[in-house]
C-alpha cells in the first residue's frame, strides 16, 4: 500500500509490497502543477471516444476502493470498465500493466516514483509529480491528475498530548521531545527519512525510541495507553478519526508525498478517462479516503462504498 517505512515492514511480512499512503500531515498540491503527460492522437488531442479499460488494484482494501472509484467515474462517462482487484504487490500489478492485462491502476505518487526512478529524492507533492510524469512517459505510461488524498507516514499524537503541548506540526515537538517516547517499526530509527531526519531537519530528538511490530493495532494501542507519546501512523488509518488522534504537519517533507494518482498505459488512455479520473482526484482528500477505508473496515463492500461516494459527489453521471 505504501512505499514508506511502516508499509515496507508490514507488506514485506504480508508479501504485499504495495503503495499507499491525516489531512493535517499531507501537503496540498498546487493545482497548476497537475497537467497531463499523455499520448496524443495525430491532431494533438487524446482520443475522444470513451474506449475501454481494465482497472487493477493492489491486494488491500484501500487500493480496491480506489480502483472502484476511478472505474466507476469512468463508466459514468461512457468508458467500458472492468475492475481486476487484489492483483498483489506492486511488481505484480505493474507487470500486468506492462503486458496489457490491465490498462490502469490507482497508485501513490512517491511510491510509484521510487519504483520507476529509485534515485529520485523529491518529497513535496508537486516536486514528486513532475519527475513522475517524465519517468512514467519513458515507460509508455501516463499519469493523470493527483488527488490531495495521501496515504503517507505521519508522526501522530493523541488529542490530549497535542493540546497539552500545543502541537500542530512536527517542528512543534522540538522543545519537548526530550520528554517523549516515539513508537514505530525498528527501521525508522535508522532510515534517512526517519529518526535521523527528525533530528537533522527538525531538531526533534525523542527521549526514547520504542520499537513496535508493524501492525496498526499494536501502534494504536501503544499510543492510546501511553506506552509511547508519538507514533508513526499512516494518514488514512481509521484510528486517527476513531480515537481523535492528531497527525502533525510535516512542513519540511521528510516523508515523501504519497498522493493518490491513477497511472494508465499510454495506448489506453482517452479524453473521457482522463476527465473522469481528474474529477475524482479533484474531490478526494485524505479525510474522505480515510472515511471510505473506515466504512470498508466496518464491513462495507469496496465496490458499494465507492459507488455511494461517487453518487454523493455527483460523479455517477458524466462530467463536463
Amino acid at each position: 500500500m505504501r512505499s514508506s517505512l511502516t508499509a515496507a515492514c508490514v507488506l514485506a511480512l504480508a508479501c504485499a509490497l504495495s503503495a499507499c499512503g491525516a489531512g493535517g500531515s499531507s501537503s496540498q498540491p498546487d493545482a497548476d502543477s497537475r497537467t497531463h503527460d499523455v499520448t496524443t492522437s495525430a491532431d494533438g488531442q487524446l482520443p475522444s471516444k470513451p474506449g475501454s479499460v481494465v482497472v487493477g488494484s493492489a491486494d488491500f482494501p484501500e487500493a480496491e476502493i480506489l480502483a472502484y472509484l476511478y472505474a466507476g467515474a469512468m463508466k459514468a462517462n461512457g468508458v467500458k470498465t472492468e475492475v481486476h482487484a487484489d492483483i498483489g504487490e506492486r511488481t505484480a500489478y505493474m507487470a500486468a500493466l506492462k503486458d496489457g492485462s490491465i490498462g490502469a491502476v490507482p497508485e501513490y505518487s512517491g511510491a510509484l516514483l521510487n519504483y520507476l526512478s529509485p534515485d529520485n529524492e523529491a518529497r513535496a507533492p508537486k516536486d514528486v509529480y513532475a519527475p513522475l510524469r517524465s519517468a512514467a512517459s519513458r515507460q509508455d505510461l501516463s499519469v493523470t491528475d493527483y488527488a490531495t488524498a495521501q496515504d503517507a507516514d505521519t508522526i501522530t499524537v493523541t488529542k490530549e498530548t497535542a493540546e497539552k503541548y500545543h502541537l500542530s506540526s512536527i517542528g512543534d515537538l522540538k522543545p519537548i521531545a526530550g520528554k517523549l517516547k516515539l513508537g514505530a517499526p525498528a527501521p525508522l530509527q535508522t532510515v534517512s527519512y526517519g529518526v535521523p531526519a527528525l533530528e537533522k531537519v527538525y531538531g526533534v530528538a525523542f527521549k526514547q525510541f520504542v520499537s513496535l511490530s508493524p501492525s496498526g493495532t499494536i501502534t494504536q494501542t501503544a499510543l492510546r495507553n501511553g506506552t509511547v507519546d508519538a507514533a508513526d501512523i499512516f494518514s488514512t488509518d481509521p484510528a486517527i478519526s476513531h480515537y481523535g488522534f492528531v497527525s502533525l504537519e510535516d512542513t519540511q517533507h521528510i516523508f515523501a508525498a504519497q498522493n493518490v494518482v491513477p497511472v494508465f498505459r499510454r495506448d489506453v488512455l482517452t479524453e473521457p478517462m482522463a476527465r473522469a479520473s481528474d474529477a475524482v482526484s479533484a474531490r478526494l482528500d485524505t479525510a474522505a479516503l480515510r472515511q471510505l477505508v473506515t466504512e470498508v473496515a466496518d464491513g462495507g463492500d469496496p465496490a458499494t462504498v465507492a459507488s455511494h461516494w461517487l453518487k454523493q459527489n455527483g460523479l455517477d453521471s458524466p462530467v463536463s
